[in-house]
């Protein structure tokens, strides 16, 4: 859980290392105060993320 709370780890690794499924690992974050969200990333680092995924989907629209 140390290795998740300092996203040195993902969560799919980090489930599959416990051997459970997502759902248990996510309510095991919730006892452990993880938060399943990257709260590193900045306002604009968020926006230009939504904005390149926002470009790749259009992509496939054509």
């Amino acid at each position: 859980m140390t290795l998740l709370r300092h996203a040195q780890i993902s969560a799919g690794l980090a489930a599959e290392l416990l051997e459970i499924d997502r759902w248990q690992l996510s309510e095991l974050m919730n006892v452990y105060e993880i938060s399943p969200f990257d709260d590193s990333m900045t306002l604009a680092e968020f926006q230009q993320e939504v904005a390149s995924a926002a470009s790749e989907l259009e992509k496939y629209k054509k």
